[in-house]
This record gives C-alpha cells, sequence and structure tokens, in this order.
C-alpha cells in the first residue's frame, strides 16, 4: 500500500471514530436529564485542583451513574443543566460538522448540494420553539432524498460494511441500554419514567434521538463509500485546504488574508485584536532604519519618516514574547515549532488618502538559543511572496495561540469562572443576585466541558495548539492570573487606556475599540440604573452584608483568589460606583468579550491557512529563505480538526445581550423603564456599527460584526 493510500486509510478509521464520538455527544447530552431529574445537586464551591492554582466551580463525578453506564456523568447544580435549546443548537452544528468532514467528501457534487441546500434551510430557524422537529423534519427529507436505505443495502449486497456493526445499531443499542439500566436501577419501568417528563420534554427527546438515528444512517453511507477525491496528499496548495469546505461555508478571509492591509487590520477587526499597544520608541528587539521604514511606507503610497512617525504617537507594535516559554510541541505525533515574533505596524499621517493600519517589520529570535534577531519588511517579498509571507504566517500562527490560551480561555472563561460560587451562594433574590445570574448561565458546564475534554492531556488542544498541553494550560492560568490579580484594571475602557490604543486620531481605524467603547457605555449605564433603584446611598451598599460577603469570598485564598478588588483593593466595596463597575466589568467580560474573541474563530481562524494553531517547519532564520509557507502548515487532518473545533464554538449563539427572562427580576414593573432604556441603547448602536461596516467595507476592509448586539450572548455558554 502506498503511503498516501496508508494515511488515506488511517485517516478514514479516525473519521469514524469521531463520528462515533460526536453521535454520542447528542446521546449523552440528552441523558444528563436523568441526572438532572433523578440526582438533583446544587453545591457550589471552588475546586483548586482542575487547572492549579485557579479557582474553578468544583464538579464531582456522580459515581453511581459512571459505574451504571460506564460515563463520567459529572455531578451539576441543577441551575446550571443546559436547555434542550443549547443541545439543539450544539447537536444541529455537530451534524453539519460530521457531513462536512467525512460524508461530503465521500459523495457526488449533486449530493452535496442536496445536503447542503436543506441544511440552509434551517439557519436561521434556530430560535424557533420547535427547532428540533424541523431539524429532524430535514434530516428525514436528505434520508429520502438521497435514498440511504437502498445505498445501505447495495453497499450490504457487495460485503461493504455490516450492519450488524454498524454505527445505527451502536447508537441505537446504547439508548436502549441507558433506559434499561435506568428503569432497573430506579425500580421503575421505561414506560413509568417516560410519565415523569412534560409533553415538550417528550417532543424534544422523541426530536432528538430521531436525529441521532438519521445521522447514525448517514455516518453508515459515509462508511461504505469510497472517497470520490483523494482526502489526504504530499505537495498541497491551498486549493486542498479551500476543498475541505464542503457544506460549512469557506471564510471570506481565505481570499483576502495574504494582503498587507488585511494582515494589519487583523489586529484591530480581527480574531484578537487586544496585543496592539502604542510605542513611543523602537523596541531593541525590532530595531528597524529609517530609511527601510520611508521605504516601506512608500510602498504603501504614504510619505512619512519614522522620527515623525514615533513623535506623533502613529507606531504601534504587536509582542507575542510571552510565548517564547512554551516548548515546541509533538502532540499527536508531528514536530511543531512555536515562535514568538514582533511585528510592528504603523497609521498613516493625517491628511492621507487612507489611515488604515499597515505593517512595517516582523523580528524574531533567529534561534531558541540565540539573542540574534532577524528582521523582514515587506520589502523582502519575492515573485511568491516570499520569506515576507511565511513571516506574517508566523504572526497569525503566534496570534492564535496568544488567542486561544490568553485572550479566550484566559482572559473570558476562567476569570467569570471566579464569580459563579459566591454569585450563586447569595440569597434567592438579591439583587446583585438577579443581575448577574443571567449573566454566569452555562459557564460553569461549558468551562467544565473545557478543562475536562479541551485542555485535558491527549485533547483537541493538545492535538491543534503548537506547545504540550502542560506549557498552554500553564500560560492559561498565567494569564487568568494577570486579570484577576488585577480586576481593578480590566475594566475594558482601562485596558485600551493601558495599551495606549484610546486615540481616535492617532489610530483611527480600531473597530474592536470603537463598538466595544459603545456596548461598555451601555452595559454601564444599564447598571448604573439598576443599582440606583435598588440602593438610594452608598452607605446603604457598604452595610449590605450579603455583598460584603460576597466581595470578601472572591478575595479569600480560599475563594476566589482576586486581587486589588474593591473600593479598598482589599475586597470592601464601599460605594455604588465601585459595585458598578465592578459588575460592569464581569458582564462585558462574560458577554461583549467573549462575543468578540469567540465568534472570530469561525470567520477567520477556521480557515487553517490564515491562521494555523501550529507550524510544522522551523521559522525562516534569514531572508534568503523562500520555502513557501503553505509548507509549514498542519496537515490537512489537523486541519479538519480545527475547522471542526472553531466552527462549533463560533456557530453556537445562545441568549441575548440584555434579553432577560420574565422571571430574571422579583419586581419586573420596577426595573423595566431601565431595561428598556438599555435596550434603546443596544437599538442606536446596531445603526451605528452598520454604518461604520458601510464605510470598513468601501475602504476594502472586512466589517466588524461581532459586537453587533443581537449577536452578543448574555453569557459564555459556548
Amino acid at each position: 500500500m502506498s503511503q498516501t493510500n496508508q494515511d488515506n486509510s488511517a485517516s478514514t478509521s479516525n473519521q469514524e471514530q469521531d463520528t462515533r464520538k460526536l453521535l454520542k455527544l447528542i446521546s449523552y447530552l440528552g441523558s444528563l436529564y436523568i441526572q438532572r431529574r433523578y440526582f438533583p445537586y446544587d453545591t457550589y464551591e471552588y475546586n483548586y485542583n482542575y487547572l492549579n492554582p485557579l479557582a474553578i466551580t468544583n464538579v464531582p463525578e456522580n459515581q453511581i451513574l459512571e459505574r451504571l453506564f460506564g460515563l463520567p456523568f459529572p455531578k451539576i447544580p441543577q441551575g446550571e443543566f443546559p436547555s434542550f435549546k443549547w443541545i439543539a443548537k450544539v447537536a444541529f452544528r455537530a451534524v453539519i460538522i460530521f457531513i462536512n468532514s467525512s460524508l461530503a467528501k465521500k459523495l457526488e457534487p449533486s449530493e452535496s448540494t442536496v445536503i447542503a441546500s436543506k441544511l440552509q434551510q434551517l439557519e436561521n430557524q434556530e430560535e424557533s420553539s420547535d427547532f428540533l422537529e424541523k431539524f429532524k423534519s430535514v434530516l428525514q427529507e436528505i434520508d429520502q432524498e438521497l435514498q440511504v436505505d437502498e445505498q445501505l443495502q447495495k453497499a450490504d449486497q457487495k460485503g461493504l460494511k455490516s450492519r450488524k456493526s454498524g454505527i445505527l445499531g451502536l447508537i441505537e443499542n446504547e439508548a436502549k441500554e441507558v433506559k434499561n439500566k435506568t428503569s432497573k436501577f430506579l425500580n421503575r419501568s421505561v414506560e413509568d419514567l417516560e410519565k415523569d417528563l412534560d409533553a415538550s420534554e417528550k417532543a424534544a427527546i422523541a426530536s432528538l434521538q430521531e436525529i441521532v438515528k438519521y445521522t447514525s444512517k448517514l455516518a453508515e453511507l459515509a462508511e461504505s463509500k469510497v472517497p470520490t477525491t483523494q482526502l489526504y496528499a504530499n505537495n498541497l496548495s491551498l486549493v486542498d485546504y479551500n476543498n475541505q469546505f464542503q457544506i460549512i461555508p469557506k471564510p471570506a478571509i481565505s481570499n483576502t488574508f495574504q494582503q498587507d492591509l488585511i494582515f494589519a487590520y487583523l489586529q484591530v477587526g480581527g480574531y484578537n485584536p487586544v496585543v496592539i499597544e502604542q510605542i513611543n520608541q523602537l523596541d531593541s528587539r525590532i530595531e528597524i532604519t529609517a530609511t527601510q521604514y520611508a521605504d516601506v511606507a512608500q510602498k504603501f503610497g504614504v510619505n512619512d519618516s519614522l522620527n515623525t512617525a514615533l513623535e506623533d504617537g502613529r507606531i504601534y507594535l504587536a509582542d507575542y514574547s510571552i510565548l517564547a516559554g512554551l516548548v515546541n510541541g509533538t502532540y499527536p505525533e508531528q514536530q511543531k515549532y512555536v515562535t514568538a515574533p514582533l511585528a510592528l505596524f504603523a497609521v498613516p499621517p493625517v491628511g492621507s488618502t487612507s489611515r488604515s493600519l499597515f505593517p512595517v517589520a516582523i523580528s524574531y529570535n533567529q534561534t531558541s538559543i540565540s539573542n540574534q534577531r532577524v528582521l523582514f519588511t515587506p520589502l523582502d517579498a519575492d515573485a511568491n511572496g516570499e520569506p515576507w509571507m511565511t513571516a506574517k504566517n508566523i504572526v497569525e500562527m503566534a496570534n492564535s495561540n496568544y488567542h486561544e490560551l490568553i485572550s479566550h480561555l484566559g482572559r473570558t472563561h476562567l476569570v467569570v469562572e471566579a464569580f459563579v460560587v459566591p454569585t450563586n451562594k447569595l440569597p434567592d433574590n438579591h439583587p446583585l443576585k438577579c443581575l448577574l445570574i443571567p449573566h454566569l448561565e452555562g459557564t460553569l458546564f461549558i468551562n467544565y466541558g473545557a478543562h475536562a475534554v479541551l485542555v485535558a492531556p491527549g485533547g483537541t488542544v493538545d492535538s491543534l495548539l503548537g506547545s504540550s498541553i502542560g506549557a498552554d494550560t500553564s500560560l492559561a492560568a498565567k494569564a487568568t492570573q494577570s486579570y484577576l490579580f488585577n480586576f481593578n484594571d480590566i475594566a475594558f475602557p482601562k485596558t485600551l487606556e493601558n495599551r495606549g490604543v484610546n486615540d481616535k486620531v492617532k489610530l483611527p481605524t480600531y473597530p474592536y475599540r470603537d463598538d466595544g467603547l459603545l456596548i461598555w457605555d451601555a452595559i454601564e449605564s444599564w447598571v448604573t440604573d439598576y443599582f440606583n433603584l435598588l440602593y438610594s446611598s452608598d452607605a446603604e451598599v457598604a452595610n449590605d452584608q450579603d455583598i460584603q460577603k460576597w466581595a470578601s469570598t472572591l478575595v479569600s485564598h480560599e475563594g476566589g483568589r482576586l486581587q486589588n478588588f474593591g473600593d479598598d483593593g482589599k475586597g470592601e466595596i464601599k460605594t455604588v460606583s465601585y459595585l458598578v463597575q465592578a459588575v460592569s466589568t464581569v458582564i462585558f467580560t462574560a458577554s461583549a468579550q467573549h462575543a468578540a474573541v469567540n465568534f472570530a474563530q469561525k470567520e477567520f481562524m477556521m480557515y487553517t491557512p490564515a491562521c494555523p494553531l501550529a507550524r510544522y517547519l522551523p521559522a525562516p532564520t534569514n531572508t534568503q529563505e523562500t520555502k513557501s509557507f503553505i509548507e509549514g502548515l498542519p496537515s490537512l487532518e489537523q486541519a479538519s480538526g480545527q475547522i471542526d473545533l472553531l466552527y462549533l464554538l463560533g456557530s453556537v449563539h445562545y441568549t441575548q445581550l440584555g434579553h432577560y427572562s420574565e422571571s430574571a427580576f422579583p419586581d419586573q414593573n420596577q426595573v423595566k423603564p431601565a431595561l428598556d432604556k438599555f435596550h434603546a441603547q443596544l437599538d442606536e448602536i446596531t445603526k451605528e456599527i452598520q454604518k461604520r461596516n458601510i464605510q470598513l467595507k468601501l475602504e476594502g476592509l472586512i466589517p466588524y460584526e461581532f459586537l453587533i448586539p443581537a449577536k452578543i450572548p448574555q453569557s459564555i455558554n459556548i
């Protein structure tokens, strides 16, 4: 067997395993309801061993259910279980992932078109109350139009598969076994157990079971077919990576990521727009000469000098040196290379035709044991754009790892996690609890999944990112502490000020900043109005023992382990204004900040050539190396895993900022005027962002849509 055929055979086997995992995930999410109903658990306490030394909510294993079903069942407090609506959204995306990665490559184009068009019908119906039923019906239509039963029967006759050991049989048997074991354990008949469910639960579970059934049949169909195109090959081109998008739409960044101005724009309107900072003198690690700067500026049609740009405050640096501590990973089987570059950017002077950011230079250590730096500029580009293109790709690899470990996991998920325990311990109907709980919905559950699965040794992060899982989790913990230890400095406007990027004249194009400030102001205004309704003076806040206990738990070493929190920086809340600032920071982080870094994963990072999570060749050591950047990209198999993960994380929009349930507040009429004002502000923000995006498009840049209010969830729930 040739090496390519061996790779294809192994890849097919991996796909079958992934298929089973996806199907079991859907079934597993549904079976969690067994625990919620019959094994209630309402304890909130910290655990410091999951991601030591961080304060994570303790989620013990249910040993009874684990012995019963042979699967780990986490003891999740009653209020933290995912809703059927959330499960439906995850199941829908999981099925699309399966079809895109496993089945579509083995179908004729006409068959893929049928599936794509059918699933497209569901894209805008996820909020409907009967979405699971519609989802089931669409899969049923696909099943009939592809004549799946007839195709499987022919496969049986040809000996291409065995129905007895097929996926459908496996899933059906597992479902029966769960029911029978539950019935036996609780000493009640299956029929009797089903009487516990209300009509909507019965309908949802029935639809979910049908979804699993039809998806299982499609999985069996995939197993029976030979790929119509070679899945994995050597000498890759961008076409090979583009062909991985069969049902999942190919991100638009695929058409523009090699452009220099788009490379620069990603620093202010991309997936990780939180790194760039203003500098007033050159960093010794990226020393570009005045002549080099002038020549680079001229390349972009700008007449400028380095000294003038520095004096004007128009030079910006993206510093990824924090990644220098990461080891080069090898899991699952290939050597990876992590580089810690610096990237220099500039803004054209006032009066220029365009004032969009442009790239100036990229620098990194020549080798891991050398202090000598290698410098690349846009002038170091041959006919194929090399080695400048490779240098840019190295920056995006660093940016992607920084994003996942620091900006995303460390500074949103794990920062907000610290607030789950003390907030849930507040008395029911306490004003602070009523306001914050909707902004913590789903965070415990999704973070449990992160540390138990995604960032576990041998898990997805270990496989896809550039370093080892130990180094990755250490960096994520360090990032979390950098925020939790400096809580009073992480309010959104303060973070902009700290990086020197709050001046709209010096840095005019920065949609993340501009949209974020609009959202921050609206949240702060709403939180101010809310607490002013309930506290008439600072003394009332200072004397609220529940608030003081909440704050003291957060700063305790046996609690949330925050520092620099409270009016005094030591955990005491003395004023309404501080309470507003602290709560606004939590809400903004859980909603807008997470939306900015999470949903961009689908629009940008899902396309591996633009945003590789690892590189597989050492970085060039001089400007004469001209290998194509493509040679250092992840394999197609790794790229497929990147698509699967980031499509799922970037596609599930659940809840919406400012939309509280009718039972969220004890006196809905009391808060209604303030909430109506908040909604009106969000509506105006939407109009302003849409108008700004039209201008971005006219300038050849990418519209920034991640902070459109309707696209911002209330909480971190994916």
